[in-house]
C-alpha cells in the first residue's frame, strides 16, 4: 500500500496536469451518473445531495490517502496566515447572504434542507478544486495551478446542461465559475487554508438552493431561469467572479515573485 501510495504521488509530481484531469475527469462521470439517476425517478434535490456526498468523500479520501489534507488547507489555525486578505470575498458572502433573505421560502424545512445543501456543496466543491486538483497541479507554481484548476472548476458547471438549464445562463456560469475558481485559489494559497472558502461558497450557493428546493423539479427551474435578461445573468453570475478574479491575481503577485 505505501508503495502504492507512493507512486501514485510521484506521478502527480512528475506530471500534475494529467494527475488533475484523470481526478476531473472519474469527478465528471460521477456527476453525470447521479444526474441521470435524477432524472429517472430520484427527486432533484435528493440527487443533489447524493452527489456532494459522494464527491466530498471521493475529494476528502483522495487528500486523506496522498496525505495532503493538512496541506491541501484542511488544518488547524496554526497553519493559517494573513487571514485578513479575506475582506473581498467576505464582503461578496454577505452580499449573497442578503440576497437570500429576499428569495421567497415555502418553509422552514425548504431553508434548513438549502442550508444543509449549501454547506455540503462549499465541502465537495472546495475539496474537489481547491483541495485535490489545486494541490496535485501546485508543482506548475502558483498563477498555472490556480489558472488550471479555474478552468476544470468552470468546465464543471457544464453539467448543467443536463438539467434543462438554458444554454445562455449555463455558459454564464462556466465563465463565473472559472472567474471565482481562480479568486478562490488565490486565497487559498495565501492564507493557507480552506475552511472560510467552504463557508464563502455556501454564502454563494445559498440563494440558488433556495430556489432549488422551492421548485417542485429541474424543468421548473430551467423555466424561470431563462426568464432572465442576460443583462441580470451577467451581473449575477459573472461579474462577482470577475472581481475575485482581479483581486486573485493582485494576491498571486508574491508567491509569483517566490516561485
Amino acid at each position: 500500500m505505501e508503495h502504492t501510495v507512493k507512486s501514485w504521488k510521484t506521478w502527480a509530481t512528475h506530471s500534475p496536469f494529467f494527475f488533475a484531469l484523470a481526478f476531473f475527469a472519474v469527478s465528471s462521470c460521477l456527476d453525470i451518473g447521479i444526474i441521470f439517476a435524477g432524472q429517472s425517478g430520484i427527486a432533484i434535490g435528493n440527487a443533489g445531495i447524493v452527489d456532494v456526498v459522494v464527491q466530498s468523500l471521493l475529494a476528502l479520501g483522495t487528500l486523506r490517502w496522498l496525505g495532503w489534507l493538512r496541506a491541501a488547507g484542511f488544518n488547524g489555525p496554526s497553519g493559517w496566515r494573513k487571514l485578513h486578505l479575506l475582506w473581498v470575498p467576505a464582503l461578496l458572502a454577505l452580499f449573497y447572504l442578503a440576497s437570500a433573505f429576499v428569495t421567497p421560502v415555502s418553509g422552514a424545512g425548504v431553508l434548513i434542507f438549502a442550508i444543509i445543501a449549501a454547506l455540503l456543496t462549499g465541502l465537495d466543491e472546495e475539496a474537489r478544486f481547491r483541495g485535490v486538483i489545486l494541490q496535485s497541479l501546485s508543482p506548475s507554481g502558483a498563477l498555472a495551478a490556480a489558472g488550471i484548476s479555474s478552468v476544470f472548476f468552470g468546465l464543471a458547471h457544464l453539467n448543467n446542461l443536463l438539467t434543462h438549464a438554458p444554454p445562455i445562463v449555463v455558459l454564464a456560469q462556466v465563465v463565473g465559475a472559472c472567474l471565482l475558481g481562480f479568486g478562490f485559489a488565490a486565497c487559498r494559497l495565501r492564507t493557507g487554508t480552506i475552511w472560510p472558502l467552504i463557508l464563502f461558497h455556501a454564502l454563494y450557493d445559498l440563494p440558488a438552493d433556495i430556489t432549488l428546493f422551492n421548485a417542485s423539479n429541474a424543468r421548473t427551474i430551467g423555466t424561470t431561469l431563462a426568464t432572465l435578461s442576460p443583462l441580470a445573468t451577467a451581473l449575477v453570475l459573472i461579474i462577482p467572479g470577475l472581481i475575485l478574479a482581479c483581486y486573485g491575481l493582485f494576491l498571486l503577485r508574491p508567491l509569483q515573485r517566490v516561485d
